[in-house]
């Protein structure tokens, strides 16, 4: 029975316990109201929109094109492949 009690004990303690630590969170929404976070979070979501290409495609063959340049064009020739 004691060995009952521990153990509700324990569980009382870490409930005490998380509960304490998740009291700070709950007044901690200053994101929401800084207005430098907001600018930064616009101009975040403008270059994001700026980057955006709708043809993955082509991203992917210009991607690819850059890197067999950079492979094949490198001051390192005996690593280049003779096509």
């Amino acid at each position: 029975m004691a060995s009952l009690r521990c153990n509700y004990s324990v569980i009382f303690l870490f409930s005490l316990v998380l509960f304490a630590s998740l009291l700070p969170k709950l007044h901690a929404n200053i994101g929401d109201f800084d207005p430098y976070l907001e600018k930064r979070a616009e101009e975040a979501l403008q270059s994001s929109l700026a980057a955006y290409n709708e043809n993955p495609e082509q991203l992917t063959q210009t991607f690819n094109k850059e890197v067999g340049e950079t492979l094949f064009n490198g001051t390192r020739r005996y690593l280049r492949e003779t096509i």
